[in-house]
């Protein structure tokens, strides 16, 4: 829980930074917030699995086999 100190501190950076024009503020419950984050992690893995999907359908991909040599560091 913010104390009114903390609140006061908070209030007084969010004008400084809303002043000098540098930034914007934008102030959110925290659930909303991480499903914010949760959102754009699916959105960067159909980013992903898109251009996954078009290496593949361009013929540069290796097989899931060639794969585990190579991370494994053999020879295939």
């Amino acid at each position: 829980m913010a104390t009114i100190t903390t609140l006061n501190r908070i209030k007084k950076s969010v004008a400084n930074h809303l002043q000098s024009g540098d930034l914007e503020l934008v102030i959110l419950p925290r659930i909303e917030y991480e499903t914010l984050l949760e959102k754009l992690d699916d959105l960067k893995d159909i980013h992903e699995s898109i251009e996954a999907l078009k290496e593949h359908r361009s013929g540069k991909y290796i097989s899931f086999d060639q794969y585990e040599a190579r991370r494994k560091g053999k020879r295939v």
